[in-house]
């Protein structure tokens, strides 16, 4: 258990960004007091696999504009700052806390479970799939009943991901409420998928099967199943608070 925290992808990149943070003069945007561009270039290029910056489409390039367009490291930024790793205000040095320090020295079975907790128990969720139609807040103890939810399923076994959203969406009241009910079904199965399953295969949690179907001329990775792994439900069991 100790090697696959350790290895962990999403741990190793924090502490690629704290480090970045606290050996580098980062000056908050004026407006946000996000990342530049020019530190976002350099920090993300040391990730364990750095994101794509620039997309190019029918032979245009779009550049990267600003730190939220660019989820792997919003992400992390949301859980230091929320986490109270790291401190930030527009047009001011990004400064690493006493916390952070304390995280840096941590061992790497402290650190997971820890970003996982923010992540779970702090983390306004919605901050994955911010559309209007989700509404300013998730039913009242939504996250406890997704807890438990995964927590019931037997590790190993292939869960279809549309029968897990539905029961979940269902057994909590996730609501969709844009005038336009005519995607609700996708739209809230898509934001289990962000809100859930990607931050829990992020952890190492879960293991997920996908299907490439195809999009116009190009294709996309549908979700189609699960796994809770075996290092997966021991963090989850760990998340009594």
């Amino acid at each position: 258990m100790a090697r696959q925290a350790e290895t962990l992808p999403l741990r190793q990149d924090m502490v690629t960004l704290l480090a970045f943070v606290r050996d580098s003069k980062v000056v908050g945007t004026q407006s946000t007091g996000n990342m530049p561009l020019k530190a976002i270039r350099e920090v993300t290029a040391r990730f364990v696999n750095p994101p794509p910056l620039d997309t190019t489409i029918g032979g245009q390039t779009f550049r990267l504009r600003s730190e939220e367009e660019l989820w792997p490291l919003y992400y992390l930024h949301i859980l230091a700052d929320v986490g109270g790793l790291i401190k930030t205000a527009p047009a001011r040095r990004w400064q690493l806390t006493a916390q952070g320090r304390r995280f840096l020295a941590a061992r790497p079975m402290v650190q997971v479970p820890f970003l996982l907790a923010v992540w779970w128990y702090r983390v306004n969720w919605l901050v994955a799939y911010s559309f209007v139609g989700m509404g300013n807040r998730l039913p009242c103890s939504f996250s406890q009943a997704t807890l438990a939810s995964v927590r019931s399923l037997p590790v190993g076994a292939s869960v279809p991901f549309n029968k897990f959203a539905d029961e979940l969406i269902d057994s909590t009241g996730l609501t969709w409420t844009a005038p336009d009910s005519h995607f609700a079904t996708s739209a809230l199965r898509g934001s289990i998928q962000r809100m859930v399953i990607d931050p829990l295969a992020g952890f190492g949690v879960l293991k997920c099967q996908y299907r490439e179907e195809p999009l116009g001329r190009m294709t996309r990775s549908r979700l189609i199943a699960f796994k809770i792994t075996p290092w997966g439900m021991v963090l989850l069991e760990a998340m009594d608070r």
